[in-house]
């Protein structure tokens, strides 16, 4: 058989790899040679050849080719067959690993990210594990132990703890997506410059505000990201440079209240323009985060919403019409109004509730 026609002929499909010796010692047989006549022939130690043939040793891409000159193998069916081989070795080794970390499984949403299509779905506990880890882009469960919520910035409350699992999940799958979004690099002082831009939008309703926020803040280095919380994460919205030059800012929706997202978006936007580039803030229900950039955040969207200046008007109101003519010549939704109102304990949580605008449901999937 020619050279040509072997290199046809000799492909490596197998399930189960086998290695390199086996059909090295499957070729002797055939043709009715010793190793020690093989080394002769390519000019290999016998010593060398012993070793490839009972499997402890095994092909570099040289012997390869002295393997090709003496059998007419092509030299890419050894080399292929050596590291399927191998590869299936490590893939063992990995899953031998990864069998006494399966209850890991346990702690993190499955069946929500399988439902969501951010998680391929496997009956094989240990498979269902290395898709987890390949949806995180790590190499093992320590690696995701390390790197699960190592550098996050947690908002601080007075209600529930997120759940760490479930929070990290929901950040991941908005990197994800805020990696495919076409942004400007990041420019700080256009980003200032378009803070009354992103305030203006607070008047538009529904949800005819997102497409024109998303692209004013591509325009100034920001992947604006919009992904519904996960169960017992209780996350509001989250900041994280996904790149030097790229910042993103995830928002949940959460509550589906104009004056909530609108306030979260610009604490969010303080943390991108004042507080670091290395680390992940994470606007969560039961989070732990130092106070002092959190109060600046809440204070700088709060100052964004109603100026300083108009803190007095503020207290003036005392109908819903009232609150509407504030809102109007302010420029922002009344929701807005309302809200700050509600939460400086100047009207009752229980009232003035239906001049609050909420987004569609299903606004964030």
């Amino acid at each position: 058989m020619s050279r040509t026609a072997e290199a046809t002929t000799y492909e490596y499909h197998a399930d189960e790899p086998v290695p390199v010796g086996a059909t090295l010692n499957q070729w002797l047989t055939v043709n009715d040679m010793t190793q020690a006549e093989f080394a002769r022939r390519s000019g290999l130690s016998t010593k060398h050849v012993y070793q490839v043939a009972r499997g402890s040793s095994g092909v570099s891409p040289d012997v390869a080719l002295s393997f090709e000159n003496v059998t007419g193998i092509p030299a890419r069916y050894w080399n292929q067959l050596e590291a399927n081989f191998r590869t299936h070795e490590a893939l063992a080794k990995e899953d031998e690993e990864l069998k006494r970390h399966i209850d890991i499984l346990k702690l993190f949403p499955i069946a929500e990210l399988v439902q969501r299509k951010a998680l391929e779905s496997f009956r094989n506990p240990v498979e269902q594990l290395r898709a987890l880890l390949r949806f995180f882009g790590v190499a093992s469960v320590e690696a995701l132990e390390a790197t699960r919520m190592s550098d996050a910035r947690l908002r601080a409350s007075r209600a529930f703890a997120p759940d760490d699992a479930a929070l990290s999940c929901w950040l991941r799958i908005a990197e994800l997506k805020a990696r495919d979004v076409q942004v400007s690099p990041f420019d700080p002082v256009a980003c200032e410059a378009a803070i009354p831009d992103f305030r203006s939008l607070t008047t538009l309703e529904g949800m005819d505000w997102w497409d024109p926020l998303v692209d004013r803040c591509a325009s100034v280095g920001i992947a604006l990201v919009k992904v519904k919380e996960l169960p017992k994460s209780h996350i509001n919205g989250a900041t994280q440079w996904i790149s030097p030059n790229r910042a993103m800012i995830a928002l949940s929706l959460r509550h589906r209240r104009h004056d909530v997202v609108w306030f979260t978006f610009f604490h969010e936007l303080r943390h991108v323009l004042r507080h670091g580039r290395k680390q992940t803030f994470v606007d969560a229900t039961g989070s732990q985060v130092p106070a002092d950039l959190e109060l600046d955040a809440d204070r700088f969207a709060s100052r964004v919403l109603i100026a300083p200046e108009h803190e007095t008007e503020l207290r003036e109101v005392a109908t819903k019409d009232d609150a509407k003519d504030l809102a109007q010549r302010l420029g922002v939704d009344v929701s807005i109004i309302v809200g700050r109102l509600q939460h400086e304990n100047l009207v009752p949580f229980n009232r003035w509730n239906d001049l609050v605008r909420r987004m569609p449901a299903g606004s964030a999937d």
